[in-house]
């Protein structure tokens, strides 16, 4: 290999094989490679030496990816690479053909879909079915099935998507979109007035907007209007009448799944869409924080519980989620969970039926609501969600993300339900991480068998006294973050849910329940 054609040229290759180059680095390199012949040929070689390096026994297991390229020019300026000359040569030529047929394949597949429409501006989280679209670049005429997270494509025209998984649309042009399944928000600038999407049933025109569309998996349709207005027409394809109507701002409509009617004159919910991208989701090392869905599991907090399990409000004891029925406590009492470890216990919360035991040492919830009583199953560690009258189970998401996984771990809480930590315990069985914080993201997910038939609310507890109260309205999807500071001396942090009325559907999850020292939480926001 030669000298290096800029100074921090193997420093920028170094970065580019650990996956952490940013774009404004990227651009200027992309930029050189094309134009300048001494860094294109300087690129190529690093890229081959390394792939030859990676696969010889001689280094394998012993060099991180960044320190390819150290070694590589450290070897090079002492001429010990001549020890494994002959051997990259041997290697060489069958990578070469390679990374040629390779590059072929890849620019036949982009020729064939013809000239980009538009790139992809950032996503949260994202996994994509059949083709993965990297971030800033460019989207061309075609099918993308967003599986998980969330999206945002700007297209020609200055026309921005957001789209939410789990979510299927087509690219047809920089002036239409045809949303097969999901739901997406589309931001239209005055130069793309007359924006079109589509749906299985309906054709829905911008006149100056920001709206919202909802295509279900039965065939219907939602549209609601933030801003300004648009025209909603069923769809010529699926039926010979010409109906339609101006939809304006605040109002909704809908197309039914035979797409023979519309209906209007509805109030849109913004709440039922992501408005902007989520704060990116980097959380610190799992070394240095503890997940409280995975002790609810059975676990330690670091990864050794099972999935799909609970703590049953009647009895104490594990069960394997879903519950299968709504009960009912009659009376106040706090369980204790001795197999649990770090877990002190767990009570159903009703101020009707007087103090509210939340510990093992007689602590109280003096500001409990008057509730039903009623609960299902018990707080789990499953993202799931049960219908009972269907006995069908769905899944639950915050901000487009699938939740009770290894991944996204949830601790699920249905109204009525209370659990209380013991701090001191999980302290002493992890004396290498500090407990300063407890964060997570709290909501009740969209996509639910029917709405919430009243509002639920979630407290947060330290040693007893309230440190956070959240409150979601009938009907809400919004999401809400959790971020309670715990002070060493802090033993209980208790969770609980209630909800005043009926509680069948108001299914509160914690997205990514996790202990750790503030300095971790810190590290994340930034990021």
């Amino acid at each position: 290999m030669s000298t290096p054609p800029f100074p921090n040229m193997d420093e920028l290759l170094q970065r580019l094989l650990d996956g952490e180059i940013e774009a404004d680095e990227m651009k200027p390199l992309q930029k050189a490679i094309r134009e300048d012949p001494r860094v294109r040929d300087y690129y190529v070689d690093s890229m081959l030496v390394c792939a030859v390096v990676r696969r010889s026994s001689q280094v394998t297991g012993e060099l991180s990816r960044s320190d390819l390229m150290q070694a590589i020019s450290s070897r090079t300026s002492q001429g010990d690479f001549q020890r494994f000359g002959r051997r990259v040569r041997s290697i060489a030529a069958v990578l070469l053909f390679g990374a040629l047929v390779s590059a072929s394949v890849y620019l036949i597949r982009h020729m064939a879909q013809g000239p980009a429409i538009g790139v992809l501006a950032g996503q949260y989280d994202a996994q994509w079915r059949g083709f993965d679209p990297p971030p800033g670049g460019p989207l061309y005429i075609r099918d993308y099935d967003l599986r998980e997270g969330v999206a945002k494509m700007e297209l020609g025209q200055g026309t921005r998507l957001l789209l939410e998984a789990p979510c299927r649309v087509k690219l047809t042009s920089v002036g239409e979109v045809t949303l097969l399944s999901g739901r997406l928000v589309a931001v239209v600038s005055p130069e793309a007035t007359g924006f079109q999407v589509r749906t299985p049933t309906a054709l829905i025109t911008d006149l100056g907007t920001e709206f919202g569309v909802i295509a279900h998996s039965d065939g219907s349709t939602e549209a609601h209007v933030l801003k300004g207005h648009i025209h909603v027409l069923l769809d010529p394809e699926r039926t010979s009448q010409s109906t339609s109507l101006i939809v304006n701002e605040g109002q909704a409509a809908t197309v039914e799944a035979t797409g023979q009617g519309v209906r209007g004159g509805l109030a849109a919910r913004p709440n039922l869409f992501l408005l902007q991208l989520p704060p990116p989701n980097q959380p610190a090392s799992s070394s240095r924080r503890l997940n409280l869905a995975d002790i609810v599991g059975g676990g330690n907090g670091r990864g050794s519980g099972t999935l799909d399990r609970g703590i049953d409000l009647g009895t104490g004891q594990a069960f394997e989620y879903p519950a299968t029925m709504i009960r009912r406590a009659r009376q106040n009492e706090f369980l204790a969970t001795p197999q649990f470890h770090g877990i002190d216990g767990v009570f159903v919360p009703n101020g009707a039926l007087g103090p509210v035991v939340i510990s093992s040492t007689g602590l109280t919830f003096s500001e409990c609501p008057d509730t039903l009583g009623s609960y299902y199953g018990g707080p789990a560690n499953s993202g799931k969600v049960y219908d009972i009258p269907s006995k069908h189970i769905h899944t639950a998401r915050l901000n487009g993300v699938r939740l009770g996984t290894s991944r996204n771990p949830a601790l699920n809480l249905h109204p009525n339900a209370g659990i209380t930590f013991d701090l001191d315990q999980i302290r002493q069985d992890n004396p290498n991480i500090r407990i300063d914080r407890f964060t997570a993201m709290c909501g009740i997910p969209k996509d639910l068998p029917v709405p919430p038939f009243s509002s639920a609310n979630l407290w947060v507890l330290l040693d007893g006294v309230v440190c956070q109260h959240l409150n979601f309205p009938a009907e809400a999807g919004v999401v809400e973050k959790v971020d309670v500071p715990i002070p060493a001396r802090a033993r209980f942090l208790t969770l609980a849910t209630t909800c005043t009325g009926r509680a069948d559907y108001s299914w509160i999850f914690l997205g990514d329940p996790f202990l750790g020292p503030a300095a971790a939480v810190r590290e994340e926001t930034n990021r």
